[in-house]
């Protein structure tokens, strides 16, 4: 063998032991970091998974209460319907009675009032016959005020 050859077989076996005396620590750190991160990965997937269902309760949980609410609602909305059913019915009751009793009320009304006037007219001339010339219709009714002492 010539010696060029030996040197390169040097070379390289001396290259060979080198990146075995790097592969090999490096590979340790690589075994390492990958044993750890799977650790992590494994720690993160059980926070996960706790994640997961709690995440699906608190979904049921929000069903329910969307159906508990939606049964609340349907069950205003009947209280509503018979609010406004008693509504229009208390209202169709006021006019049936406000049609009954206005009429006759307001014609009782124009009969006092009628009665009023006529009883008016009626006082009114019998004061005017009655009463003596010189006299004022105050004197008659007696609301003269006497007079005040000065």
């Amino acid at each position: 063998m010539s010696p060029a050859l030996q040197i390169a077989m040097f070379a390289a076996c001396v290259a060979v032991v080198l990146l075995t005396a790097f592969l090999i620590p490096l590979s340790i750190m690589l075994y390492r970091s990958a044993r750890n991160a799977t650790r992590q990965i494994e720690d993160v997937k059980a926070d996960l998974k706790q994640l997961i269902k709690d995440s699906r309760d608190l979904v049921q949980n929000i069903d329910q209460l969307s159906s508990r609410a939606n049964r609340q609602l349907d069950e205003v909305d009947k209280i509503l319907r018979l609010a406004r059913e008693w509504s229009e019915r208390a209202n169709h009751v006021a006019e049936e009675v406000s049609s009954a009793v206005e009429a006759p009320i307001m014609k009782v009304a124009q009969g006092f009032k009628m009665l009023r006037e006529s009883w008016k007219l009626i006082i009114g001339t019998l004061i005017k016959r009655n009463r003596p010339a010189g006299q004022d219709a105050k004197e008659i009714r007696g609301t003269e005020s006497p007079e005040k002492p000065h």
